[in-house]
């Protein structure tokens, strides 16, 4: 069901990447006479601005919007309210992008500065640039936060669903705090002590439950579904979630195998992935030992990694990864069909996901 082949959406839900952008805009120009506190402030804003709306996927409020309209939302595809809801998912990422790069220390997002590190710039020579780019970056974190959640609680919807929405939005939170909190653990860790379950747990909690589950449940909620409805699209989401992360984690190898690619960062973050240990468990002693040793942070370099990648071509972990994904995609097709979805319910949200997909797919 969830197949790249799938059925193409309406022309009225193909207008939604462009409304998102739009609204996007709109909401930082709305945002500007409240944030004017003087010369000092406003590159940061600026800054801000920019950053939430370098092009992105935007997966998670196009989700929200393709599942609201696929049970039953009877507010257009454009109505504000609806898509300011929307962008409180793209308030939400913005905000665990700027965390998350600080605690990486990256330099790039979506092939720019990340933004402790447009603050450092601003900063010129000054001997705390740097410390005072992650202090800054950190504080616009939080506001970054603080607006996705005041976006969602002013939106138009009837009190108590909004309010549902947001408590959900809350705990998807905490749970994404948790997550990055595992990751964060096992990147100090040996490969050899880090076990399937951890870096499932850690992908389910860092990445699935916010870009995936929260969209789909907030949607189904504000579009005034059963709360059977929303709990069945969770234990959809749960394996689809990880395939796509999986399928991230081979398209950063893939593209590293390309010609003129860049180092493929999770490797130089000494990130434990899925597919790092499919290898490292096909592996024989002496292998295993040298991937252990080319994951070492002291020794982690261009060299280094590209050893890593013959080690994952020769292991086959590969190709188990990619079945790993056909067999996590049959399994949410399973759990779609036995909810309590429709069947038009389910075709749309079938669509939905095959749209979401070849975006990813495709890096747009």
């Amino acid at each position: 069901m969830f197949s790249m082949n799938s059925s193409p959406l309406p022309t009225e839900l193909e207008r939604l990447p462009s409304l998102l952008e739009q609204e996007i805009q709109s909401f930082f120009y709305r945002q500007k006479e409240r944030y004017e506190y003087g010369d000092l402030f406003e590159p940061i804003f600026f800054d801000m601005c920019e950053f939430v709306g370098r092009k992105g996927k935007r997966i998670r409020p196009l989700l929200f919007l393709l599942t609201y309209r696929a049970l039953g939302g009877t507010k257009a595809v454009d109505d504000k309210s609806l898509v300011q809801a929307a962008l409180s998912l793209e308030l939400l990422h913005a905000f665990v992008l700027v965390h998350d790069d600080l605690i990486d220390r990256s330099e790039k997002r979506r092939g720019l500065p990340t933004f402790h590190k447009l603050v450092e710039q601003r900063q010129g020579r000054l001997s705390n640039a740097e410390r005072t780019g992650q202090g800054v970056a950190l504080v616009v974190g939080d506001l970054l936060f603080a607006l996705s959640v005041e976006v969602l609680q002013q939106s138009s919807f009837a009190a108590e669903p909004r309010q549902k929405a947001l408590g959900k939005l809350l705990s998807y939170v905490t749970d994404t705090g948790v997550g990055e909190i595992f990751d964060i653990l096992l990147g100090s860790r040996d490969i050899g002590r880090v076990s399937r379950e951890d870096i499932e747990r850690t992908y389910l909690l860092k990445t699935t439950r916010y870009t995936f589950e929260a969209p789909c449940v907030m949607g189904a909620i504000l579009a005034g579904a059963s709360a059977e409805k929303a709990e069945d699209l969770a234990k959809v989401m749960e394996p689809l979630g990880l395939a796509f992360q999986i399928q991230n984690d081979l398209l950063e190898f893939s593209h590293f195998d390309s010609k003129d690619a860049l180092l493929p960062t999770d490797l130089l973050e000494g990130k434990k992935t899925l597919l790092i240990r499919e290898a490292y468990d096909r592996l024989g002693e002496v292998d295993r030992s040298f991937l252990q040793m080319c994951l070492q942070a002291s020794t982690r370099n261009e060299s280094s990694i590209s050893k890593v990648q013959d080690l994952l071509r020769k292991s086959g972990a590969i190709q188990a990864m990619q079945e790993r994904c056909a067999t996590l995609f049959q399994e949410a097709n399973q759990h779609l069909a036995e909810s309590h979805l429709t069947l038009g319910e389910q075709e749309s949200i079938t669509q939905a996901i095959g749209w979401i997909r070849q975006t990813v797919r495709l890096g747009g």
